[in-house]
């Protein structure tokens, strides 16, 4: 599993980490979540589904962090409706901190950024294991309440 606690981590492991904020963005009034492909030339995770992510700007507060992330590569305006656990995820790139968020947006009109990613699709939440996802994001989705 490459879920770690606090204690399993003591161990002498020397590698990058990353601190990381997540946009579980799903449509209002309806069920269906977005996933971004990132596109081939990502250093990290090349070609595989995500939510919108990103990392935080000096002074800026997490919850700034994700909003901005999901317009800068969605061109969606959201509200947050939940913050969720924050957990860490150990994959071959790195240990990521994670630190997520459930945000509603009203349109389901994406504008991606080709530099990162290169298609999206509008899902049902119980649809993303048929997708080749980035480690984490089922833990993405318990942390924001929308799986079990």
């Amino acid at each position: 599993m490459f879920f770690r606690t606090a204690t399993a981590l003591r161990k002498n492991i020397k590698m990058a980490t990353y601190v990381a904020v997540i946009g579980v963005v799903k449509l209002n009034d309806d069920d269906r979540i977005l996933l971004l492909k990132r596109n081939a030339r990502r250093r990290t995770s090349p070609n595989k589904w995500q939510t919108p992510s990103g990392f935080l700007n000096e002074g800026e507060s997490a919850e700034e962090a994700a909003l901005r992330e999901v317009k800068e590569e969605t061109s969606l305006d959201g509200t947050i409706l939940k913050g969720g656990r924050a957990f860490e995820v150990l994959d071959e790139w790195a240990r990521w901190v994670i630190i997520p968020f459930l945000i509603s947006v009203k349109s389901d009109k994406v504008v991606i950024d080709n530099k990162e990613h290169s298609e999206f699709r509008w899902i049902k939440v119980d649809e993303v294991s048929s997708f080749e996802c980035v480690k984490g994001i089922e833990e993405d989705f318990k942390a924001v309440g929308l799986k079990n």
